[in-house]
């Protein structure tokens, strides 16, 4: 697969017209605050982003890429290609083929419908925007308000983890990233996707029904290790968002049949609003968000979604975004995640802005507080990240 994909983009590159890119680099340093012993305080590393699209006389070139050097951590010293594909233009349709990531939903702080690519645990285990990219072909039809997507793809990524010593580390010392699937690991998983919208009402929606391997995993013991493992599903997602005024609602859906007998069907879905007071503060909006997740497992007996470390089986998030509409396009976003069950919390607030045109600076603050018998422990993490970009 991966020998078709740059066999095709290297011979599109024959016809290119333009070359454009754009990218950044920086560093981010964070501490944590826990009692977890064995575990570092400190991490600081090197990031960088690299974006570059080629245009041909018969579509376009895409290629993203973002790297990662930690100054302790030898795991989290790589390069993940999320992006390298060829897209040919037909009139009113279009045809993919390569690696590339998608972002599904309608949620502003967890997508159960995100359901493509799988997430890549060396960066931020608590950034559901982290993905490692997926080989795919994918065919497109355009209508006036609407479009028709057929998907496949191709292979299962294996998930590696950060260093033992790293808090965002929370397998067993016998955890390997060697992946083990239901069936053949390039069986492919396909997608249909139909997506819409209806202007005059501002109401936007989506469909999509999958037959392969779910996003979800479970560890099992296999010889003296502990490995992931990925089973195959039928699963039906759907999900909208409403413009009334000042106000927005969304709702994600999903049920999911499995394959495998040792997990549960399940059913996901969420609520939510996001308010604008305008001009609250001069130039400045207001965002009001509130939403609602829950996992709805159909037999107990089986897997559901604490063996599985989801975190939004019976979540309220509370939450705010201040875009002070300001020079440098400054905005501050946080939140709260209340667990109905047991009370556990995840508190978190980030600030970016632009400096000097070229550079970026964000400051984040999270506190995590789990339940009892959870694989996630009690900490504080403050981290800074300053980038220059071009």
């Amino acid at each position: 697969m991966n020998k078709i994909i740059l066999s095709i983009i290297c011979s599109s590159a024959l016809f290119a017209e333009g070359i454009e890119y754009k990218g950044s680099i920086g560093i981010e340093s964070s501490y944590i605050d826990h009692n977890i012993a064995g575990k570092r305080d400190k991490q600081t590393a090197l990031r960088g982003e690299f974006e570059v699209k080629e245009k041909t006389k018969m579509g376009q070139v895409v290629l993203r890429a973002n790297a990662i050097v930690d100054a302790k951590d030898k795991n989290r010293r790589y390069v993940n290609l999320s992006d390298f594909y060829y897209k040919y233009d037909f009139d009113n349709s279009d045809v993919l083929i390569g690696r590339n990531t998608r972002f599904w939903g309608a949620m502003e702080f967890y997508n159960h419908t995100d359901a493509f690519n799988t997430k890549d645990w060396r960066d931020n285990p608590f950034d559901y925007d982290a993905k490692l990219g997926s080989n795919n072909i994918a065919y497109t039809e355009y209508f006036e308000n609407s479009e028709l997507a057929l998907i496949a793809k191709i292979g299962q990524e294996g998930q590696r983890v950060q260093e033992a010593q790293s808090v965002n580390n929370f397998m067993p010392s016998i955890y390997s990233d060697s992946l083990v699937t239901q069936k053949n690991k390039n069986r492919p998983t396909v997608y249909v996707k139909y997506t819409g919208s209806a202007e005059e009402s501002q109401f936007d929606y989506a469909l999509i029904y999958q037959n392969g391997y779910d996003e979800q995993r479970y560890l099992a013991p296999k010889g003296a290790s502990l490995h992931q493992n990925a089973y195959l599903v039928n699963k039906v997602m759907g999900y909208a968002t409403l413009v009334s005024g000042e106000t927005i609602y969304k709702t994600e859906l999903a049920y999911t049949k499995s394959d495998d007998d040792k997990v549960s069907d399940y059913a996901q879905y969420s609520v939510g609003v996001e308010h604008t007071l305008y001009g609250v503060w001069g130039k400045s909006d207001l965002g009001l968000l509130a939403e609602y997740y829950r996992y709805d497992a159909q037999d107990s007996s089986k897997l559901g979604a604490k063996d599985f470390g989801n975190l939004f089986q019976n979540d309220l998030t509370l939450g705010f975004r201040l875009s002070v509409n300001d020079s440098s396009d400054s905005d501050v976003l946080g939140g709260v995640s209340l667990d109905q069950d047991n009370q556990e919390k995840l508190m978190f607030v980030e600030y970016n802005t632009r400096l000097l045109e070229k550079y970026k600076l964000g400051v984040s603050y999270q506190h995590l507080e789990p339940k009892s018998g959870s694989i996630f422990q009690k900490l504080d993490s403050a981290k800074v990240e300053v980038a220059y970009h071009f």
